[in-house]
């Protein structure tokens, strides 16, 4: 405690010797430190605000407000009141607060609306309030999509009535309004077609229409409409299968070759037709005995009067032509039948649907750069052979089906690639440039803020003050004792550096006898060493 009080004594007493001006400006930089450590203690104190929520309706905006007021949360509102903001480390603990709270409650109304039903109300308001829960709670699952921004359903509910014999429809409509940089797939889209008529009884699938913010139609309408969507779908279909193989064929040569070397474009032919074929194939060697059926007759016994019918019967004396009378007659008689089943397989073929039918290929190489200056050198006849095998079994080419790949070696033009490449290059140099000033200029700043201000102070406050007389308060008497003082000085310091030039030229030029000298000095000096 003595010491501080004697720095803070002696600092007054050094305070108290400085000139008018040197007190203002050692005022003036106490000041500014004071003011700059001030404005730090504040910008750290700062909170850092994030993003709690965005975009929200006006009734949810005040809401959450007015429970951040009622906590002491500090907080900050953009965009407009839709966008709120709050210190980093608490935003998730107040997420889950406002989340336990129910809020944000969002701008539609759902089922809760008839939490708080008033009496007196008629049955055209009870059905009003259930159309717009309906709206409500499927505008909220809709929004949960991570695709969708903004959603508005809007639902058409027949009224029942007995005397009909169809139950009447209704009707749906929905618009969506995507994230920047999302799209919904089809899948996605009949996916929230199937939801909508799901959720309510009376509206089917094909009633349901889905529209973008630019009128675009995504599901739904008459039946050429949906002859469009199936040609949209198909035409996708086939720029993905297109962008496939010409990926797998860009990735694959280029590396070999190369980025930048390959340019490769496929055009296919894709059938769409469904085709369902049934077909009964017979085998007529394999055959199986179905069903049998024999019949055997065996008859015996004496000629009938009158005789055998025929030629004998003409005979006279009733004897036959080998003179044999009333002989005994037999009759055997056998029949059979055979029903054969034949060998028979019965085959439904379905034809795939999206199948290619013809494959087109163009591929294009670039040669090689080589030497100094640079000299473009093409691929050779076995190269290219090689590649184009290389890409036939890359996209499984198929001869009979008239498939057809090209590939060709093409200097390609560079010159705009390398304009790019100097621009990218001056553009980084000038960066580069811009961060080496910047460093430097601060570099220079902190030298002359040391050199001009912290050094200064630590030199005035380490050092005694020494009071040096001006000359006008000398005498001449002094005055004269000065100079023969400083002359003396001179004289000596001249003397010593001629004798130090006498010696060195000495030495230079007789060193063994300067060396005899210094060693009976050292004798002189030491006897011991004799």
């Amino acid at each position: 405690m003595d010491n501080f009080q004697e720095f803070l004594g002696q600092l007054g007493e050094r305070f108290n010797e400085l000139s008018q001006g040197k007190k203002v400006a050692a005022l003036s930089l106490v000041a500014l430190a004071l003011a700059s450590l001030l404005v730090m203690s504040l910008w750290l104190k700062t909170p850092d605000y994030q993003l709690l929520y965005a975009n929200l309706s006006e009734q949810d905006a005040g809401a959450i407000v007015e429970k951040l007021k009622t906590q002491k949360v500090p907080y900050e509102v953009t965009n407009g009141g839709r966008t709120i903001r709050v210190a980093s480390d608490m935003i998730h603990e107040i997420r889950l607060q406002l989340a336990g709270e129910g809020l944000p409650e969002g701008s539609d109304v759902g089922l809760e609306i008839f939490e708080d039903t008033p009496l007196g109300m008629t049955d055209f308001i009870q059905k009003l309030n259930f159309q717009r829960a309906l709206q409500g709670e499927l505008t909220r699952t809709i929004k949960t999509l991570d695709a969708v921004d903004q959603v508005r359903v809007h639902l058409v509910i027949p009224k029942d009535n007995l005397f009909r014999k169809e139950k009447p429809k209704g009707k749906a409509s929905v618009t969506l309004k995507i994230k920047s940089g999302k799209s919904l797939t089809e899948g996605q889209i009949q996916g929230i077609v199937h939801l909508v008529s799901s959720s309510v009884g009376s509206i089917q699938a094909s009633d349901v229409v889905v529209v973008d913010l630019k009128g675009n139609l995504l599901s739904g309408g008459k039946e050429p409409s949906r002859e469009a969507m199936m040609s949209a779908s198909n035409f996708k279909h086939k720029l993905r299968v297109e962008k496939e193989l010409q990926a797998k064929i860009i990735k694959m040569l280029e590396d070999a070759l190369g980025p930048g070397n390959v340019i490769a474009k496929v055009s296919t032919d894709l059938d769409f037709e469904q085709v369902e074929r049934t077909e009964e194939i017979f085998d007529p060697d394999s055959q199986v005995v179905r069903s049998e059926n024999q019949i055997s007759e065996n008859s015996t016994g004496a000629i009938p009067p009158g005789g055998i019918p025929g030629v004998q019967a003409l005979v006279p004396s009733g004897e036959d032509a080998s003179g044999v009378v009333g002989q005994a007659a037999q009759r055997n008689k056998s029949n059979a039948v055979f029903n054969y089943e034949i060998n028979k397989v019965v085959r439904r073929v379905s034809k795939p649907v999206g199948e290619i039918a013809k494959l087109s290929v163009a591929v294009m190489i670039d040669g090689t750069v080589t030497g100094d200056p640079a000299e473009y050198k093409p691929r050779t006849q076995e190269e290219m052979a090689k590649y184009l095998q290389i890409v036939q079994s890359a996209v499984g080419f198929d001869q009979e089906r008239g498939d057809v790949i090209q590939v060709e070696n093409i200097q390609f033009d560079r010159t705009q690639l390398d304009k790019e490449k100097e621009a990218i290059a001056k553009a980084e140099q000038i960066d580069m440039a811009m961060e080496i000033g910047k460093l430097v200029v601060g570099l220079i700043f902190l030298i002359m803020f040391f050199t001009r201000v912290i050094r200064p102070i630590i030199t005035w406050m380490t050092t005694s003050v020494e009071v040096v007389p001006e000359m006008d308060q000398l005498g001449a008497a002094d005055i004269d004792a000065v100079d023969e003082e400083k002359r003396r000085l001179n004289e000596m310091a001249s003397e010593a550096a001629h004798i130090r030039e006498s010696v060195a030229e000495f030495v230079s030029n007789d060193p063994k006898y300067t060396a005899g000298v210094i060693r009976k000095w050292m004798r002189e000096k030491d006897p011991a060493a004799k």
